[in-house]
């Protein structure tokens, strides 16, 4: 069954439907966004954009419906990039929701 979310960023209120179960095709975009966090450098010091970048593809593939206030369905083409710390919390906060739905099973308490 789909999971709606609701947006806790001001600059862009509403919801996002997830796709929930997810496919293996999603699973695989999901799995390849993890890669770029492994190689962060010891710096600390890394690019938004580098972080943002392989999530956006498994956030295409796994929102079902857009439903944010001045924010049209996008594409990886259209996918609006600024304003930076925007869209960077948009992508964080919609990857970690699917991040939740990639590893439901490990937070479900022992009953």
């Amino acid at each position: 069954m789909p999971k709606v979310i609701t947006s806790p960023l001001p600059r862009w209120q509403g919801s996002v439907t997830l796709a929930d179960p997810l496919t293996l095709p999603q699973v695989e975009l999901i799995e390849a966004a993890f890669e770029p966090l492994k190689n962060i450098p010891d710096s600390g010091q890394v690019y938004l954009t580098a972080l943002d970048k392989p999530q956006i593809p498994a956030i295409l593939a796994c929102v079902e419906k857009w439903e944010l206030t001045d924010f049209p369905a996008p594409t990886l083409e259209t996918f609006p990039m600024t304003p930076r710390k925007a869209t960077h919390d948009l992508i964080a906060w919609i990857f970690g929701e699917l991040r939740r739905i990639y590893i439901g099973e490990l937070d479900t308490p022992n009953e």
